[in-house]
């Protein structure tokens, strides 16, 4: 089906895009397919390790493409025809990696739904998507979508890849969709001929839409990014270029595979270029992640900033306990370290400052052992803004962190820093991808992309999409930039985001709130408020100790906390005493003085702030499976903490 009223964009799953290319360009590789690059690829690394699980068991590529096969086959045998929609919901799995590949062998769409999803957001996304089966990890994911089965007259099966968590009991009979272990799912596709899927995965077209994207829904209902092969495959295979994966690749897989960021790194780069995937525990966000890096050896790692901000906070609190001596020596590597990070940026000739060798042996290779990134050619941060101190910290360590700059909309990365010809800056997401157009707006600064990697457009929602993707095809990222002469994107903040106060000034609230945590060490989330008020004021919550079972924040200070406490005169070791601390409110007092003293406008200065008797937590629905802020709900949530810094009392 091509109904196309405008080539740059569509709302309808079953339309073909049109593949616009670009001779000119320094890139344009020939259009192909995920399912078409997966089949040739496995053969020619057949022996290859492309996945290892989380309990050690190994596959090869040979083995990798087998097993997508029969669940591939398996779609077939219940009548799944073209463009049907796979769902999944689970934590990474080889399973899940199997019906990924698997949906794309059989010209499926795969469409991922977070873990934490309530039943009624899992309803949403099965609903609007008409997925005709839905894979589950099994326990409580399995039991939700089999709670909500009889509102889904499309859903055919529920798939349960680890039924050890538990069965969910249904009447197989009634006409609902049926549950299958994942063992009697791939038996069912048993007798279809391996020609048809051949057949199928040759019928795909680079235009089809490949993978649907829910997004995180920070700002309301969550839409259904459709990427299309070409995109996907574009930028898979560019990747290169900047992040050197042609050969010995490891990655490890930690981040919601319903994430693009996620199914980018872990599902389609290994589709272009050999990839061992370690996949990590369930629990890698709650304290496993770790063991997992030094086992695997990365040679890529992708995170969240969260997730480079906890590594941050326990090197600091190692650095801590240091004696004296000790501190003066890591204090001169760090200054080494910082200055040969530095030395690496665009227009700058690298050097190595005396004591270079002493420091790299005493601290840099040790924290890059720590950490288990001693093989690891390149790091990088994506799905959020991540603050200059995290960074410069990390610099100082001699662990040069790319920030990358890419949404769903975009099919992952749009910009990106790297160490190709020294193409990095410091405090910016790099260049424009090759090949890809880039501007912004004159008068709200928005940057626009343009190029084969720009998403389709929005599931059954053609006004959004016409809004976001205008007629002449540039993607419109709600993101506000600005580009310097040497073409680098630095983010200034989010159309979506900005705080409009009651005098009229636009803020962009994300930089207030990474300068007062750069200020103040304590502090886990800072918050800034202040839509239509008459000046601004801030919620801010305290570094604790997280509960290893849940996940969740607990009332415990982390010890690098208590000692800074300590420090200050106070003897807080909880969120409770903090709240009543004296050296805890001058300590925030002086952060807030101290952002204020550089705030580019009196409008923009903070005025009074909140501690919030806990850290705000994915639990309560106040930040996304990849760590991002929730604003609505978190304004919500503190609506009567909020009110009471504007009472008249």
């Amino acid at each position: 089906m091509n109904n196309l009223k405008n080539r740059y964009r569509t709302s309808d799953i079953h339309d073909v895009m049109e593949i616009i290319r670009n001779p000119s360009s320094d890139y344009d590789p020939e259009p192909t397919t995920l399912p078409a690059e997966f089949t040739r690829n496995s053969k020619l690394w057949a022996e290859t390790d492309a996945i290892v699980s989380k309990d050690g068991v190994h596959y090869t590529y040979k083995q990798y493409y087998d097993e997508a096969a029969r669940f591939a086959k398996s779609c077939v045998s219940i009548g799944m025809g073209p463009q049907a929609v796979v769902s999944i919901i689970g934590f990474n799995s080889c399973e899940y990696f199997f019906s990924l590949q698997g949906s794309w062998l059989a010209g499926c769409v795969p469409a991922g739904i977070y873990t934490t999803n309530s039943a009624q957001a899992c309803y949403y996304v099965l609903h609007h998507s008409e997925a005709t089966i839905c894979v589950c990890e099994g326990g409580k994911s399995a039991t939700k979508i089999a709670s909500i089965r009889d509102q889904l007259p499309n859903l055919k099966a529920i798939i349960v890849y680890w039924p050890e968590q538990g069965l969910p009991t249904v009447n197989q009979d009634d006409g609902f969709a049926k549950v299958y272990s994942w063992d009697d799912w791939m038996k069912l596709g048993a007798s279809v001929p391996t020609e048809e899927i051949v057949r199928r995965t040759n019928a795909i077209k680079p235009g089809n839409c490949a993978t649907l994207i829910y997004t995180s829904g920070t700002t309301g209902t969550p839409k259904a990014v459709m990427c299309s092969h070409d995109g996907c495959c574009y930028n898979a295979k560019v990747i290169d270029y900047y992040a050197h994966t042609k050969t010995d690749n490891r990655f490890v897989s930690f981040l919601p595979m319903n994430h693009i960021a996620a199914q980018f790194v872990d599902t389609m780069i290994p589709v272009m270029y050999p990839v061992t995937v370690y996949i990590a525990r369930p629990d890698a966000l709650r304290g496993s992640l770790l063991n997992t890096l030094q086992l695997a050896q990365p040679t890529l790692f992708v995170a969240v900033p969260r997730v480079w901000e906890k590594f941050a906070d326990k090197l600091k609190a190692t650095f801590a306990e240091a004696s004296y001596l000790k501190s003066i020596l890591i204090s001169w590597f760090r200054s080494i370290g910082f200055a040969i990070s530095s030395s690496h940026q665009f227009g700058e000739t690298p050097y190595n400052p005396w004591g270079t060798t002493l420091a790299k042996h005493m601290l840099f290779d040790k924290i890059r052992g720590k950490l288990g990134l001693s093989a690891c050619r390149f790091l990088a941060v994506s799905a959020a803004p991540i603050s200059q101190e995290t960074l410069d910290f990390f610099s100082s360590l001699n662990l040069e962190i790319h920030d990358v700059l890419g949404q769903s909309e975009g099919t992952a990365p749009l910009c990106f820093n790297t160490d190709t010809n020294q193409e990095w800056k410091m405090y910016t997401s790099g260049r424009v991808m090759k090949g890809v157009q880039v501007k912004t707006d004159p008068n709200t600064n928005e940057v626009l992309f343009k190029g084969r990697i720009v998403m389709m457009g929005y599931m059954k929602q053609p006004v959004e999409t016409a809004a976001t993707i205008d007629d002449d095809g540039w993607l419109h990222t709600g993101d506000q930039a600005m580009i310097d002469a040497d073409g680098f994107v630095k983010v200034t903040g989010r159309l979506k985001e900005l705080i409009v106060t009651a005098g009229g000034e636009n803020v962009s609230p994300v930089p207030i709130e990474n300068k007062v945590m750069e200020l103040c060490p304590l502090i886990a989330n800072c918050v800034v408020v202040g839509d239509k008020r008459k000046f601004l004021s801030c919620l801010v919550s305290l570094k604790t100790e997280v509960n290893p079972l849940t996940g969740e924040p607990s009332e415990k200070l982390t010890p690098m906390v208590v000692e800074l406490i300590k420090k200050q005169g106070g003897s807080a070791t909880t969120v409770f005493e903090a709240r009543n601390d004296a050296a805890v409110k001058r300590m925030i007092d002086e952060a807030i003085a101290g952002y204020n003293k550089v705030a580019i406008s009196r409008a923009q200065e903070v005025r009074k702030w909140y501690l919030m008797e806990r850290d705000l937590s994915l639990g309560h629905g106040e930040l996304t499976a990849t760590l991002k802020l929730k604003r609505n709900v978190v304004h919500d949530h503190f609506s009567k903490e909020i009110d009471s810094m504007y009472s008249e009392n």
